[in-house]
């Protein structure tokens, strides 16, 4: 996978972001995709409320980076300064902070909210946002190199085991997070997770992601978690924060993408819709319906033994 050039507009962001004095650590791997939200928000709070734009980026910054890799809003600045999203992200994205600081930061994000979201809005206009776009052969093959290329054996697990449960479970950010080694049902024929959260069900795990599953419950607790072993609770962060530690990537890697390519992979293997809703945890069939711009025209081969679903029974 190679990294986009930065085009003008890229580089007049980044001009902007560095004459106020803020450098992105922690966005700085997606910052190409980042910095357009980010700089239009901030210049036009800064332009409209006389605000200094290097107290508003990072405060900013922090909200697009967890609104779109937790929650898989969009990129664009009407859809992630909405108030009910500050409000989420205060109080599920910022665990780790002070009162003082969560406070601070909320009062900010409003100020940014009122000044770039005009009130009389829908949280979310009628029309249908873009999805989130698959991954192709080619960036999974990819990705599978940086999991077994980590610098540790608990590294190389975890790292698989995100894969997994992305691609071969289709499971949303939390969901992952909050598994533990006993929702893991892994028989001869085949490998199911339990899922708990909102969406309760069973979900049966594609064939060629099972062994990462069967190799990291072997040995294990039962209460132990799936992934990150030795946490302490389940926080929206945990995934960006173990991105971060140890080498940082520049590769894409998000559970929203894994989820919408497992869900492609079950239409081209077959997969009844309703069967493919019940265990992804959807309620109609509008949310498979966003995804058929991704299906090919007419499949040329049938799909491979690795990509078939299991039978779900």
């Amino acid at each position: 996978m190679t990294t986009r050039p930065r085009n003008d507009k890229n580089a007049d962001e980044s001009a902007q972001v560095e004459a106020a004095g803020f450098i992105p650590i922690k966005a700085a791997p997606y910052w190409d995709e980042l910095a357009p939200v980010v700089v239009a928000a901030v210049s036009k709070t800064a332009r409209l409320t006389g605000r200094e734009p290097r107290a508003l980026y990072p405060v900013a910054t922090a909200l697009v980076l967890w609104a779109w890799q937790t929650k898989g809003v969009d990129l664009d600045v009407g859809r992630m300064f909405r108030r009910r999203i500050v409000e989420e992200f205060v109080h599920r994205g910022m665990n780790s902070y002070t009162r003082g600081s969560r406070a601070t930061y909320r009062s900010m994000l409003i100020a940014i909210v009122d000044a770039v979201t005009p009130p009389s809005e829908q949280p979310f206009p009628i029309p249908r946002s873009e999805p989130t776009p698959p991954y192709t052969l080619s960036e999974i093959a990819v990705l599978r190199s940086w999991s077994s290329s980590q610098g540790s054996s608990t590294r190389r697990q975890d790292a698989s085991v995100l894969l997994a449960l992305g691609f071969g479970g289709g499971l949303a950010t939390r969901e992952l997070l909050a598994l533990r080694v006993s929702d893991v049902d892994a028989r001869p024929d085949g490998v199911h997770v339990l899922v708990w959260e909102k969406r309760p069900r069973l979900v049966p795990v594609l064939p060629v992601w099972e062994t990462a599953l069967r190799d990291a419950v072997r040995d294990a607790a039962a209460g132990d978690w799936l992934f990150r072993r030795g946490r302490t609770g389940v926080r929206p962060g945990q995934v960006t924060d173990f991105l971060h530690r140890g080498h940082t990537t520049e590769l894409d890697v998000r559970p929203a993408r894994m989820r919408t390519t497992w869900m492609l992979t079950h239409l081209q293997a077959g997969t009844p819709p309703r069967e493919l809703l019940r265990i992804a945890g959807l309620e109609n069939l509008a949310a498979l319906d966003r995804l058929t711009r991704f299906l090919p025209a007419r499949a040329s081969n049938p799909p491979s033994a690795a990509s078939t679903p299991l039978q779900v029974r």
